[in-house]
């Protein structure tokens, strides 16, 4: 049985955090970038780890009571196992925002489904938003 830990970003995680970060996502922050959150008071980033080894991350700003997911990805091998769900569950509980919102790649199917199953709804697109490739945003608000 999979032990799975929910942490937040911290001076002692932040280089795991972006190198997790670098291993799911082709458009990763820098870990200088990362690293300048930790003085954001209105960032709410988590660390997932899996029998000790990093397995997600999720970063969460929420500035007057709106929540805006900016990245949330869990390693290819740790997939289906909730973690995902865990990441959102301890951004959702520290932030306590009355809105969510975030972009997910209009063909990131297997996303759309798992924020749908949170109870976030489709409200709008952002035409060629992302790059690498060109590709719609869809938005959705929780």
């Amino acid at each position: 049985m999979a032990d799975v830990t929910i942490v937040p970003l911290s001076e002692e995680n932040v280089q795991l955090f972006a190198q997790t970060a670098a291993k799911i996502l082709s458009e990763a922050w820098s870990f200088e970038t990362y690293r300048k959150q930790l003085s954001n008071p209105d960032d709410y980033s988590f660390l997932a780890l899996c029998n000790g080894e990093a397995a997600g991350f999720i970063s969460v700003w929420c500035v007057c009571g709106e929540a805006e997911i900016n990245n949330i990805g869990v390693l290819e091998k740790f997939r289906r196992m909730g973690i995902a769900k865990d990441l959102f569950d301890s951004a959702y509980n520290a932030a306590k925002a009355e809105k969510w919102y975030l972009e997910v790649r209009e063909s990131n199917l297997g996303a759309i489904k798992f924020y749908e199953k949170l109870g976030f709804e489709r409200v709008g697109m952002r035409k060629n938003f992302y790059t690498a490739p060109t590709e719609n945003a869809v938005l959705m608000a929780l």
